[in-house]
């Protein structure tokens, strides 16, 4: 019987090759070996290496978004801190190897190939901008409490903060940027503040105290979209992710908001390409094991296989 080989498959064993071992130091025969398949196999759907690593990029991406998305599925900042302690308690359950997905592609890459770079800065950008999106509508609908917070910084920031922990935990191997972390979320998010006054934001961790939060009607005005410039979600999106009723001002904005973001994307492609040596500097990889699974790709895998059943 011949075995049926599928692209998401090779791409999803290339990304933990590219994860454990880099990108430079995983060859195309490693490739060929961890998924059983023969050479002639591999250029049926890819045409080099590189056209392989920008589909382990957008994997990435949409494997975290989704992630996102699938525990933080209402208006509740108490899952979105959830959201960041779930996606560090996996850096930890690997014995803090491997770092994070993106950023160890962007420490690798991001002086060597500018247009890998410049893949990795949509990439980016996506995150933020599904970030931002939350933070934005959370602001309209309590101002009262984050009227003072700017959804796009924010996001930015909390995105470095996000990188630059896993970057601590695989380097010092004990978890206490985890801390540093959440002492910044906290404060930004006055979560140690007294929320009686807000029932709604109040959410336990466990499934069964998890208390959603009522349809909170949100009336956005105009001016979201100079704060959430290029925005992929529209309202039913939202509603889905969230379970809250979205003024119809959103999907007015969501066509425009859409072409904002595809004239960013188009701008970063247009970018003048730098010239860049293709010298690799080997000392900088060290051994791992990579037989062992990962954790923080297992529950990425997860929560993405989720998303496309329902």
């Amino acid at each position: 019987m011949t075995k049926e080989y599928n692209k998401n498959f090779i791409i999803q064993q290339s990304a933990k090759l590219f994860y454990y071992k880099g990108y430079k130091n995983t060859e195309l025969t490693d490739i060929f070996k961890a998924c059983e398949m023969p050479n002639d196999i591999f250029y049926k759907f890819f045409s080099s290496k590189e056209e392989l690593l920008i589909a382990v990029i957008k994997y990435h991406t949409e494997n975290l978004i989704n992630f996102f998305n699938g525990n933080v599925d209402d208006l509740s900042i108490h899952k979105f801190h959830y959201f960041f302690e779930k996606y560090f308690e996996n850096i930890v359950n690997n014995k803090f190897h491997g770092g994070s997905p993106l950023g160890n592609l962007a420490l690798e890459l991001a002086d060597l190939k500018n247009n890998i770079r410049e893949e990795l800065v949509k990439s980016y950008k996506k995150i933020e901008l599904r970030f931002s999106f939350f933070i934005t509508t959370l602001k309209y609908a309590f101002p009262e409490k984050y009227d003072n917070i700017v959804p796009e910084t924010t996001a930015r920031l909390l995105i470095a903060l996000l990188e630059g922990t896993i970057l601590m935990l695989k380097t010092e191997k004990e978890s206490s940027a985890i801390n540093d972390f959440f002492v910044f979320f906290d404060s930004l998010f006055q979560l140690n503040d007294d929320t009686d006054e807000h029932p709604e934001l109040e959410e336990a961790i466990p499934e069964n105290e998890k208390k959603t939060s009522d349809n909170v009607t949100i009336n956005i005005p105009d001016s979201i979209e100079n704060e959430v410039a290029g925005g992929e979600i529209d309202g039913a999106a939202l509603e889905e992710a969230h379970n809250i009723d979205i003024s119809q001002s959103i999907s007015d904005n969501a066509a425009e908001e859409e072409n904002i973001q595809n004239e960013e994307v188009n701008e970063i492609e247009n970018t003048e390409n730098f010239k860049t040596d293709d010298f690799y500097n080997d000392s900088m990889y060290y051994d791992i094991d990579s037989d062992s699974l990962i954790n923080v790709f297992d529950d990425l895998e997860n929560s993405r296989n989720k998303a496309e059943d329902d």
